[in-house]
């Protein structure tokens, strides 16, 4: 199945084609749905197949490369337009989960590249702002894994805008890291709020989102030192925001406790 989406992801690549784009968007979500077959929320699988198909032929019928930017951007899932994963990933788990997480998002990012709208920069640093400030209000580790690869991957499309090469790299960086990481909490479910869920989501150094943000950043301090200074201070509140998380969620297990 690996195998066959980076066929589809070199297809993309190779082509600037909309009817083999739109194919390409069809294949995968059936690939989504078969990967998906026997989980029993269906409801799950019937939002993703609505959002994807209604997603892809606006992409055919709003043929402007605004709009197309706007939708694969949709389809990924990058913020602030991501809002409506959560409906998917609150009934996947462990492996669908990480496949979601990171080949599902493949072809959609070499596409991406390819229809580059150059102020789509700017959204993606106000993407970068809601997922910090969504995380204030996040209840589950879940969400909160969920929210954090969304979060990663908008430095990836922004370090790809500025360099491709580094940022293939890096995109098969954080794939590998992603697997090994959701395949862990899978299989300890019960046990995962310990030094190591903290090293990954604060920004500390070898862990996933580590490598993600540095190369990004190094990318754009080529171009502009302020806007670095800029990406600085969001690191920073992603460190805080998951610090008062982790501040919340320790005071709710010790009333449990308590009771």
């Amino acid at each position: 199945m690996i195998s066959f989406v980076l066929f589809l992801s070199l297809l993309s690549m190779m082509t600037n084609n909309m009817i083999i784009w739109w194919s390409v968007f069809l294949m995968m979500t059936v690939i989504f749905i078969f990967l998906n077959k026997n989980v029993k929320s269906y409801s799950s699988l019937i939002n993703y197949f609505v959002i994807q198909e209604s997603l892809g032929l606006m992409f055919l019928l709003m043929n402007f490369g605004i709009f197309q930017f706007f939708i694969i951007m949709m389809k990924i899932g990058v913020a602030p337009l991501h809002f409506w994963i959560f409906s998917i990933t609150n009934n996947i788990f462990s492996y669908n989960l990480m496949w979601f997480l990171t080949f599902q998002k493949l072809p959609f990012l070499l596409i991406l590249v390819q229809i580059f709208w150059l102020s789509g920069l700017m959204l993606l640093f106000f993407g970068l702002m809601i997922c910090y400030l969504q995380m204030f209000s996040l209840k589950n580790y879940k969400n909160l894994l969920v929210l954090s690869s969304t979060e990663s991957f908008n430095w990836i499309i922004m370090g790809v805008f500025m360099s491709m090469i580094n940022s293939v790299y890096l995109f098969i960086y954080y794939m590998i890291l992603m697997v090994m990481l959701i395949n862990k909490f899978s299989k300890s479910s019960s046990n995962w709020l310990n030094w190591e869920t903290i090293l990954v989501f604060l920004n500390m150094p070898f862990s996933v989102t580590f490598f993600v943000k540095i190369f990004s950043l190094s990318e754009i301090f080529k171009f502009n030192t302020i806007m670095m200074l800029v990406m600085l201070m969001m690191m920073f509140l992603s460190a805080l925001t998951f610090s008062c998380w982790l501040i919340n969620m320790s005071v709710k297990f010790y009333d449990k406790n308590q009771m």
